[in-house]
Parts: structure tokens; C-alpha cells; sequence
């Protein structure tokens, strides 16, 4: 499968044993609002996102969903099983229609442990996962709704390819979701800075028309000194 010959993890692989591991691989498709995986499951299996858009939540005890963040083309999931053994530690499903690679757990741990290289990329691949839920633990703690949006729209930005335009855009009830809100808050903000003509939406479409000035914003409430604000 040569679309994952420069993949992630793959792309620190030796030749041989990448073929290998895409010989023993398998491609799944999964149609929109499939659950691919569920918290509690004790599968080990290992996912890369060759196509689409999927989602990671966990559901509290009244049924509330809590998203912890998107997935699309060139991201793994279910690693953390595949290391420690252990269930699952939140559902993902398919927010499109999605293509899949799936490597089994024994390949996963070969290929770690028989590459030095391997083993930084996944080190890094994590390091970059505590570093993102890290900001999200600060933003929840000190920062008010109208911050931890702007922040949550920072990455939004960040992930897209030019950086300007997000397409399909979230729902303002999945933004609320992802920082802890309703969507009646989000949607106030989000009014309030196309007013602002800091962004521009339409159909499931997002333009940052000011980046800067968000970013500025963020920038003096996220650094050492800034003020923090708990207020919803």
C-alpha cells in the first residue's frame, strides 16, 4: 500500500519491515456516525486514518458527550492499548465516511521495538498528545468560555491546510463540546467576532479573516503573567 509508505509511523520504518507490516495490515471502511471503538473495549488493534474525519468522546453518566478531539488523514489512534494492555479509553466515531488502515498489536510492538527510529517517532507522536491535553487541562481551569473558544479555534486553525479556512467547519454544539459549554454560548461568541470580522462563516465553513488579532488575544491570557479568568 504505497499511499503509506510516508505515514506516520511508517515513515520511519526500515523497507522491509514497513512491507511487512502493510502486507499483515488490513483496510476497514467505516460509513459516517459509525462507532469504531467504545470505552471499556478490550480490543488492541491499532487504527491510521488514510481518509475522513472521525471523532474521540467519552459520554458521562446522563449521557452528555464530551469531545476530546477530531481525528483526520495521517492520524493514529488506539495506541495506548496496544502499550499498556489495558480497555479502551474513550469511543471514537466516524464523523464522515472514512478509510482505515489497521495493524494488530504484535505488529505495533515489533515494529517499536525492533527500530530505534520507531520508538522516537513514538515518543514524539505522545509527547505531543500530553503537550496538547496539557493546554486543554489549563484552559478548562483558568480560562472563561469566550477564551477557551477562541483557544480551541487557534487549533482549529492550526490543523488546516492553509491555516485560514476550515471546511467542513465543526457545529457550534460540537465546539461546545470540545470546551465545556452549550452551544448558546458558542454561537453568542461566534457572532460577536464575525461582527468583529475576525472570522467569516457560512455553510459548515469557517474563514479566519483577522488570525492575528485572535491569536494576540490568546497569546496574553495563555503566557506566564496573563490573568486568568474561571467566570463561565
Amino acid at each position: 500500500m504505497s499511499e503509506a509508505d510516508d505515514f506516520g509511523l511508517f515513515s520511519v520504518m526500515g523497507s522491509v519491515a514497513r512491507q511487512e507490516a502493510l502486507e499483515r495490515s488490513r483496510v476497514l471502511r467505516a460509513r459516517k456516525g459509525q462507532a469504531l471503538l467504545s470505552k471499556g473495549d478490550h480490543s488492541t488493534d491499532i487504527f491510521f486514518v488514510l481518509e475522513g474525519r472521525l471523532q474521540v468522546l467519552l459520554y458521562s453518566v446522563s449521557g452528555r458527550e464530551i469531545s476530546l478531539r477530531d481525528l483526520a488523514e495521517n492520524d493514529m489512534f488506539g495506541e495506548m492499548a496496544a502499550i499498556d494492555g489495558e480497555s479502551r479509553s474513550a469511543s471514537i466515531i466516524a464523523l464522515s465516511d472514512a478509510r482505515l488502515l489497521v495493524m494488530s498489536r504484535a505488529d505495533f510492538r515489533t515494529a517499536i521495538e525492533s527500530s530505534p527510529e520507531a520508538a522516537l517517532w513514538l515518543m514524539r507522536h505522545l509527547t505531543a498528545r500530553i503537550r496538547t491535553l496539557t493546554e486543554r487541562v489549563f484552559e478548562l481551569s483558568a480560562l472563561n468560555v469566550q477564551s477557551r473558544l477562541h483557544c480551541e479555534l487557534l487549533r482549529l486553525a492550526a490543523r488546516s491546510p492553509t491555516g485560514l479556512e476550515i471546511r467542513p467547519a465543526p457545529t457550534h454544539a460540537e465546539l461546545a463540546n470540545r470546551i465545556g459549554t452549550h452551544r448558546e454560548a458558542v454561537t453568542r461568541e461566534m457572532r460577536s467576532l464575525t461582527a468583529q470580522n475576525i472570522i467569516r462563516t457560512g455553510r459548515r465553513r469557517l474563514e479566519f479573516v483577522d488570525l492575528a488579532r485572535l491569536q494576540t488575544s490568546v497569546g496574553r491570557l495563555t503566557q506566564p503573567g496573563g490573568e486568568p479568568d474561571r467566570s463561565a
